[in-house]
């Protein structure tokens, strides 16, 4: 391996595990090597605005997605955290909304935000100037020169030839950085399939995907035809019927039958990433016992299910989710 790649390589898989700043910033570094033409001058210069956008971003995609933790100390979050998840809240109440939207699709100017948008970059710069860029280099007391810093004028400068071997193993890095910070927030998170959300997030690839597939089973409940509202009770008309998570998607990642139940459009909306009630929880854990009795038992969504009420998942998830 290149000496320049392995340094990087041991500061990125032996740092500290007090919060995920550390890649955060050497992936905004990785990702400005890759986005920077083939560097003419001898000295490559990012300045930590540009450093601070990228970290919003991947903070900003973990959070609005799947509210991942990103720190051992849940009542006291690292500070960046806090600036995006108050970010996020200005967004949605801008949106009158809370479907979540990707960091590179928002203009905060053109909704207004603008002011708060570069306050928030201004919070995450000092931040970097404090307490992440010279401590990045620093490993079991030695320090890795792999690259120089004015932290006053707030500059990264990058040899050349540094840049050019960068992004020659930028994919390698990538992957050694997402696997650290998949560690890590394993580490910090109760939530499953984490490596699955962080390359989920990285690769662009968060689908929600069609639930209609399971009006055939949830049917079953109901043998006069007419569906019900997990929530109210009450009917449900065709045109506001809306199949729900009861323990948040964001937080499972999956659409798993025993978790999925009917609801009017505007319970689901008005619920959002909710915890369930422990009432809810009960007669989801009922509801599931009465389906799995009605269920053809030569289907995986029965195998599946039954797996489920045996192992108890309901009860599990949802202590889990509580934190």
């Amino acid at each position: 391996m290149d000496i320049y790649i392995k340094q990087w390589n041991d500061l990125i898989l032996n740092c500290s595990f007090d919060n995920t700043y550390k890649m955060a910033w050497s992936k905004a570094l990785v990702e400005l090597t890759v986005n920077t033409n083939e560097p003419i001058e001898n000295i490559v210069i990012f300045d930590f605005n540009d450093i601070a956008k990228l970290c919003l971003k991947y903070y900003w995609n973990q959070t609005i997605y799947f509210d991942l933790i990103q720190s051992p100390n849940i009542k006291k979050p690292p500070g960046i955290i806090t600036y995006t998840k108050d970010l996020i809240t200005l967004f949605f109440n801008k949106k009158k909304s809370v479907q979540p939207i990707r960091f590179e699709k928002i203009d905060f100017y053109t909704m207004g935000l603008a002011r708060e948008y570069e306050l928030m970059l201004k919070n995450i710069v000092r931040t970097l100037k404090q307490d992440v860029c010279w401590r990045f280099k620093n490993l079991n007391r030695e320090t890795y020169e792999i690259y120089d810093l004015d932290r006053n004028e707030g500059k990264v400068f990058f040899n050349k030839n540094d840049v050019i071997t960068l992004k020659e193993y930028s994919d390698f890095l990538f992957t050694v950085i997402n696997y650290r910070w998949t560690q890590m927030l394993e580490g910090f998170n109760y939530s499953p399939r984490i490596s699955r959300k962080v390359r989920a997030i990285d690769e662009n690839n968060i689908r929600r995907t069609s639930l209609k597939r399971f009006h055939q089973h949830l049917d079953l409940m109901f043998e006069d035809g007419k569906r019900e509202c997990f929530y109210c009770g009450e009917n449900i008309a065709d045109n506001e019927i809306s199949v729900d998570h009861v323990i948040p998607w964001s937080y499972m990642f999956s659409d798993d039958l025993w978790n999925l139940v009917y609801c009017h459009k505007g319970e689901n909306s008005e619920k959002s990433n909710r915890l369930p009630s422990e009432e809810d929880i009960t007669r989801l854990e009922e509801r599931n016992k009465q389906l799995l009795d009605r269920m053809q038992n030569n289907t995986k969504d029965y195998d599946q299910l039954q797996i489920a009420v045996e192992k108890d998942y309901v009860k599990k998830f949802w202590i889990s989710f509580k934190g």
